[in-house]
């Protein structure tokens, strides 16, 4: 199980991961954060739990974590943004911050546009960000981030839309799952005054999975193919088509290297 107390020592993390609220087992953690925030929690509070019976993910996707095997945390943020194109970036931002923490453990980690976080082509970890507004103003955002850590989380991997890794089975070694929930929070603290900003976009831009390559994209029942060259000012994924250059927008979608599009 997580070491709370090293936990507590080691938090807060660039003002995040204060105060710590930890669970066996929870519905969600962004839900649970969001209930808090609702009460008045302030900025930087952290929810973990060692198990989620209703984890989601983006598209509302079922996410799994057995008890143990995986770290499902969610953050607290009120950082004042009320650009709808800034608060769509905490998503990427959260997948960098995991994408560095492994990339501390010598994993070479990729982003899978937008917000999942692959290790040899299989997914090891996605976000979910879901943001509260005040009219145009933010109320609060919450970051849930998920990542699978032990090999038990893969004895589900029939409930996963897409192939699945672990930390563990990419290191051959148990992973230490209070450090890199430490790591993590420390990531997204470091990043997130550059929410938004042209080196958040490079830094997720250089990690980006299937760069180059020839992409099928599913966009609310319509499709797209193409080459994958790179993001936009506003982290749209640009496609280099038969009919020109087109712009893909973050949303309820599917993307799929061609060659395993069929999968």
């Amino acid at each position: 199980m997580l070491d709370v107390d090293r936990l507590r020592s080691s938090l807060p993390q660039y003002g995040l991961g204060e105060p710590l609220h930890t669970y066996p087992t929870v519905g969600s953690t962004n839900d649970v954060a969001a209930e808090l925030a609702r009460q008045g929690a302030p900025h930087g509070a952290l929810v973990t739990a060692e198990e989620q019976t209703a984890g989601r993910g983006r598209a509302g996707r079922f996410w799994s974590t057995p008890f143990g095997a995986s770290l499902a945390l969610s953050l607290l943020l009120r950082p004042g943004a009320s650009s709808l194109e800034s608060v769509g970036a905490l998503g990427p931002l959260g997948a960098l911050a995991v994408a560095e923490a492994l990339e501390g453990l010598d994993l070479k980690a990729e982003i899978k546009w937008p917000n999942d976080v692959l290790l040899g082509g299989k997914k090891v970890a996605g976000v979910l960000a879901e943001a509260t507004w005040d009219g145009d103003r933010l109320a609060y955002a919450i970051l849930g981030i998920g990542v699978n850590v032990h090999a038990g989380v893969l004895e589900q991997a029939d409930q996963f839309e897409f192939p699945a890794t672990s930390v563990g089975a990419m290191t051959g070694a148990r992973a230490d799952r209070t450090q890199l929930l430490v790591e993590i929070v420390a990531g997204v603290g470091r990043w997130l005054p550059d929410l938004g900003t042209a080196k958040l976009r490079r830094a997720w831009e250089a990690r980006l999975a299937y760069l180059g390559q020839q992409v099928l994209v599913d966009v609310g029942g319509s499709s797209s193919s193409g080459r994958l060259v790179g993001l936009e000012r506003d982290g749209q994924l640009r496609l280099e088509t038969a009919q020109g250059l087109e712009r893909i927008p973050t949303g309820a979608l599917r993307l799929r290297p061609v060659d395993t599009a069929s999968e």
